[in-house]
């Protein structure tokens, strides 16, 4: 609760500071904002680049998983062995 309050003043105190400039200055601002939006979007993922970060993190996670499947299947199999 605490913690979103200064996200909101900070939002607050922005709008405060764009409604006292001067209209050139509040031109020069949304054009910044547009340019900065601009540049968000350029820099979003395409579809291709989503499946290939997917395939990247499932060819690091997998044989870390199949290593603790055997090392379990390991440990079970001497538990059956010695008893």
């Amino acid at each position: 609760m605490f913690f979103g309050n200064k996200k909101r003043i900070d939002e607050d105190l922005e709008k405060i500071r764009f409604a006292n400039l001067s209209e050139d200055k509040q031109k020069e601002e949304l054009d910044k904002i547009e340019i900065d939006k601009k540049k968000i979007q350029s820099v979003q993922y395409e579809k291709n680049d989503r499946l290939a970060l997917m395939i990247a993190a499932f060819s690091v996670v997998l044989p870390l998983v199949l290593v603790f499947l055997a090392v379990l299947a390991l440990v079970v199999g001497l538990f059956y062995w010695i008893y």
